[in-house]
């Protein structure tokens, strides 16, 4: 069963009408060009968490640590961008798709105590039709599910607290314990559904929409007063639809009409759309679509549905985001500019900057690290753990390529690399082995060597030293 009314369809305008009245203590995370970033609902102040690239979703606890998506890995973050922990998941296959069954982790969703993540997994599966003749036997079947894990280390699906789903995908946290799932991989599931994590194989059947013309229901968010939903519709994800939930149901499927969710109003693009985030009080909507981050003001509805109250376009506060996700938490103030230890503060204009040693990288002590070893490149350490490894920052005299190993006792326990496109300040992550991570389960120092090799000239090296906690 699914409640009807009119919608009112409100296409989305270039020109920004106002922001919403929202807290401006809370926060929006996204992704843009790689990295995680923040921004103030209005979008007057922007923060950049990571510089390390290679980010493709993110989402916040009410505390304000994040879980991102980096390739097959998610890294738990803090608000200034620290590797809180780095693991995988039972789906993070990194084998060519032909030689490989699971697909994941996508969607990551923290849960509001920021202690347990949902994330969207597929699974293709080859069998044998007995009712063929060779060599048509065969037949392809691709499945989804939701699977969850706790937020600092890799969990295995047979985990009696968390557990996992077949069936849906999307996970959306209401609660620490309840999540909402919607998009179904198969029939006769319903659009959105409920599950309790740590009940294996028990969901809570709602509600499927299929009213004017609609298709499907993807990715969604409710509120925390469980007074309005938003999800994106459309054969194409084009656009964003409102519900207003009048009576929260008794028992699952509702036998009653009024506790059906009503479909209330709908913004429609040209783009295919993220999965839409409610502002904690309710009363602000975000998503992202082609051009970038949007948002609305969706006050409450207290006598009913009643699209006159929202506002009727949305505004772009952020060109190019994707994936956005509001919390409470608000965004750090920003950074103070690092001083570039190279040069002198004070600098004396009798000495001449071409001759004075303390001017001059080759021969300034201060480009020594502890060891004596020389560090032409500026190098330093921004933080280590065993877990996220190391995350060095350098200045590139030109384009070229980075490369960097970390040693412990001599021995080799972690690399990096990357491709650099121009001169300035640049940042590497050294990962460590799962041996190098079994011999710093105590913590120790590293010793990173560094190579530097530009388009044209001699390769530049430094060595620096960095503590690795546990």
């Amino acid at each position: 069963m699914q409640r009807t009314t009119k919608l009112a369809a409100a296409v989305l305008a270039a020109a920004a009408l106002s922001t919403p009245a929202v807290a401006q203590a809370d926060s929006i995370a996204y992704v843009k060009d790689g990295d995680v970033w923040l921004t103030t609902p209005d979008g007057a102040r922007q923060y950049q968490v990571t510089f390390t690239g290679g980010y493709s979703d993110v989402s916040q606890a009410d505390d304000g640590t994040m879980i991102a998506l980096n390739g097959i890995r998610l890294h738990k973050l803090a608000r200034d961008g620290a590797v809180l922990a780095d693991f995988d998941t039972p789906v993070s296959d990194a084998r060519p798709p032909g030689q490989r069954v699971f697909f994941g982790p996508y969607d990551p969703a923290i849960s509001p105590d920021g202690r347990k993540v949902g994330y969207t997994y597929y699974y293709v599966g080859v069998s044998q039709s007995p009712t063929c003749m060779p060599p048509t036997c065969w037949t392809v079947n691709t499945e989804g599910g939701t699977a969850y894990t706790w937020s600092d280390r890799q969990t295995p699906w047979d985990e009696p607290q968390l557990g996992r789903h077949s069936g849906w995908r999307n996970p959306s946290w209401m609660d620490d314990e309840n999540v909402m799932l919607s998009d179904p991989t198969h029939l006769p599931n319903r659009d959105v559904v409920f599950d309790r994590i740590g009940q294996a194989g028990i969901v809570q059947d709602w509600f499927r929409d299929r009213t004017q013309g609609n298709t499907h229901v993807s990715g969604g968010d409710m509120t925390r007063q469980r007074d309005k939903m938003a999800f994106a519709v459309g054969e194409n994800d084009n656009g964003i639809r409102v519900y207003w939930i009048e009576r929260w149901p008794t028992e699952f499927p509702p036998k009653i009409e009024q506790e059906y969710p009503l479909t209330c109003f709908q913004y429609g693009t040209a783009t295919r759309v993220s999965t839409p985030t409610w502002s904690p009080d309710g009363g602000g909507l975000a998503w992202a679509d082609g051009d970038g981050l949007r948002t609305v003001a969706v006050p409450a509805f207290p006598d009913g549905c009643d699209p006159s109250k929202a506002q009727q376009s949305s505004t772009l506060i952020v060109p190019g985001a994707t994936q956005p996700d509001w919390g409470p938490a608000d965004v750090p103030p920003a950074r103070a500019p690092r001083p570039d230890p190279r040069v002198d503060p004070r600098p004396d204009p009798r000495r001449d900057p071409r001759t004075d040693p303390r001017t001059d990288p080759r021969t300034d002590p201060r480009t020594r690290q502890r060891g004596g070893s020389a560090n032409p490149l500026g190098a330093k350490a921004l933080r280590a753990s065993r877990a996220g490894g190391v995350t060095v920052r350098l200045t590139a005299p030109s384009a070229g390529r980075l490369t960097a190993t970390a040693h412990l006792k001599g021995r080799k326990v972690g690399a990096g690399a990357k491709r650099i496109g121009r001169r300035g300040a640049a940042t590497v992550a050294v990962r460590f082995t799962a041996a190098g991570k079994r011999a710093l389960k105590r913590g120790g120092t590293v010793t990173v060597k560094l190579a530097f090799k530009p388009a044209r000239g001699a390769v530049k090296r430094a060595t620096i030293t960095a503590r690795v906690t546990r």
